[in-house]
């Protein structure tokens, strides 16, 4: 990540005029359908080995989580704030909207498993849970979404007092990476949990937060610009600080995490994601972000590498993922009308 490019980024940006709904409803959907793209860029840059088109792609998966981490903790905090009694059949309202396409995205996958020859033993689902295993290719986060709204309505139902929530809700999220990392989880299952608090934090704070925003939004960025070019290289920090430990190793990457989240929301404020392909995409993210593992490893048993097929692999994966996205969420939300 060259330095002098993000502080190209972060002057033309400046110059950009003022996105006063930058985290609304309309731009936060926007900004996910953005994101989801982003995520399929970075698992098709596992599977296209020629070109150098999705090369930045491989190490910015993480970072696009963690904004969907953020987007997440702040949106539930708002809500909260908004409705009320919002935590009143939280996780059956709440969570039935996450469960209803996962069971059956996940549903999906086991089918396709079972027709490619896998076993579906009891060791497989006891590994789901042992090993940090998922059902769906690449479905981590969904596990991890699952596991933080559990922590947040927790957290937010027995402690009126918001700021002791919060800081609740990062014990929370504090043991979940200690006991991952105690598990043998891979490195990404907890590398990108703290924006989530971010988002809360943020959630809390936004007034006042946008008010330091108006007064020092250039110098701000540039710190932050700096701080992320720096931290980016935490690989180096770590070994520099002679430090062994994986616990400390996770603690980097998500000191990094936040800072990229930060500095993306800094951006984020400065564009409209609002248009009308973003929001279609934005509807469908949840579903998009499950579904394409699965047409990648279809459709890459049928692709023999090479320029030209690479890109009819590319857009073959995209057409039909966001197709089968959509007709998924169609779906859902037929089911969802029929039995409300």
């Amino acid at each position: 990540m060259d330095i002098f490019v993000l502080l190209l980024i972060s002057i033309l940006v400046y110059l950009l005029p003022l996105n006063n709904d930058y985290l609304g409803v309309k731009s936060t959907t926007g900004l996910k359908g953005f994101l989801a793209l982003g995520i399929v860029f970075h698992h098709l840059s596992q599977w296209v080995t020629t070109g150098t088109e999705f090369s930045n792609f491989g190490y910015m998966g993480t970072y696009i989580v963690s904004v969907f981490f953020f987007l997440s903790g702040y949106g539930l905090y708002v809500q909260n704030e908004r409705k009320e009694n919002y935590l009143d059949n939280f996780l059956v309202k709440r969570l039935s909207k996450i469960l209803i396409p996962f069971i059956i995205i996940s549903s999906i996958y086991l089918i396709y498993r079972s027709i490619n020859g896998q076993v579906l033993s009891s060791s497989f689902f006891i590994d789901l849970f042992k090993k940090g295993s998922t059902v769906i290719y690449n479905g981590w986060f969904v596990d991890i979404i699952i596991l933080m709204y559990i922590f947040f309505y927790i957290s937010f139902r027995v402690f009126s007092n918001k700021t002791i929530a919060i800081l609740v809700n990062t014990l929370f999220i504090i043991f979940y990476i200690v006991l991952a990392i105690k598990l043998g989880y891979g490195f990404w299952w907890y590398n990108s949990s703290l924006p989530f608090v971010l988002g809360l934090v943020w959630a809390k704070n936004k007034n006042y937060i946008d008010e330091i925003l108006n007064k020092y939004y250039f110098i701000i960025l540039v710190c932050i610009t700096g701080l992320l070019f720096i931290f980016h290289q935490y690989d180096i920090v770590y070994k520099k600080l002679h430090l062994v430990d994986s616990y400390s190793y996770a603690f980097l990457a998500n000191i990094d995490n936040v800072i990229f989240t930060i500095f993306f929301i800094l951006i984020v404020r400065k564009i409209d994601f609002s248009n009308k392909y973003l929001l279609f995409l934005g509807k469908i993210s949840f579903e998009l972000y499950m579904i394409h593992g699965l047409i990648m490893s279809i459709f890459g048993k049928y692709f023999v590498t090479s320029r030209l097929n690479d890109v009819i692999f590319t857009t073959s994966v995209l057409i039909v993922s966001i197709f089968l996205a959509w007709l998924i969420n169609l779906i859902i939300k037929k089911i969802s009308i029929k039995t409300t």
